[in-house]
């Protein structure tokens, strides 16, 4: 599709890697979305990554002297913005769970989080595509937090942690032992409605980043050729207004993430 060809296709490490990949599956097209094999995706998020990397190694240098560290910067900066950015970040995850594991899960959300800001932002410049416009980018986003959701859930509960799949009716001294059976199917059908209700949540996690991020980039694509005289003038209200879906997607994703968390390592007496 021409609104995603990205500048990209004229680097020969591009035509090499898209080689690869259908050397490795044998077939033209990616089995998650059925269109044809691409490695935007990939190198999106590899310009995203080295970005970030560079953006993060600037800011610790600004920060190296503690002392001075303490005094915000006079304007608008880069340090300015990742210390708001954090800040805000932390005063969410610490609302939906205690101070110390919004301070342990902070490094895991925050690094979602500029990861995903900045993909999504990526889309809005010409001849660039979001990483986050694929399912291959954003699946893979999904499963660490649904991994981490569930591994924090058990280290944080031990075996108890499964017990709650099967919801708080458990046959116990007291129960008779004509409703054993009742409470035995009660508890079946608690966990498959648990089961399907976790897998979905990577499942929404995705899907829903990567439905909104491409139609996003999509009609900005658009609305900038529909008039090409005057490119950058048509489609600004529409970059504006795709800017702030880049941040409202990223603080969703976010979010989700902190309350899927939050809800595993949570102590509770149904646990």
């Amino acid at each position: 599709m021409p609104e995603h060809t990205t500048w990209f296709r004229f680097l020969p490490p591009y035509e090499q890697f898209v080689l690869w990949l259908r050397g490795i599956h044998g077939f033209e097209r990616s089995w998650i979305n059925g269109v044809e094999y691409g490695a935007e995706h990939v190198f999106s998020a590899a310009l995203v990554v080295i970005v970030l990397v560079v953006v993060a190694l600037y800011v610790r240098g600004t920060i190296a002297d503690v002392k001075a560290a303490l005094v915000p910067d006079p304007k608008l900066s880069l340090r300015t913005m990742a210390e708001l950015i954090t800040e805000y970040v932390l005063s969410l995850m610490g609302g939906l769970m205690k101070r110390k594991d919004a301070l342990y899960f902070l490094p895991l959300i925050g690094t979602c989080g500029f990861f995903i800001l900045f993909s999504n932002l990526l889309g809005l410049i010409p001849g660039l595509a979001p990483p986050t416009a694929t399912l291959n980018t954003t699946v893979a986003c999904a499963i660490v937090v649904f991994a981490t959701t569930h591994v924090y859930g058990v280290r944080s509960h031990g075996a108890k942690y499964i017990l709650h799949f099967f919801g708080p009716v458990v046959p116990t001294r007291q129960t008779p032992i004509y409703a054993i059976p009742f409470v035995l199917i009660l508890m079946a059908l608690m966990f498959v409605i648990e089961l399907i209700s976790h897998f979905a949540r990577p499942v929404s996690l995705s899907v829903r980043l990567m439905g909104n991020m491409f139609a996003d980039h999509t009609v900005v694509a658009i609305f900038s050729t529909l008039v090409p005289i005057v490119p950058l003038v048509i489609p600004l209200p529409v970059m504006l207004l795709g800017v702030l879906v880049c941040f409202v997607q990223a603080l969703v994703f976010c979010l989700l993430s902190i309350i899927y968390i939050g809800l595993a390592i949570e102590h509770a007496e149904e646990h």
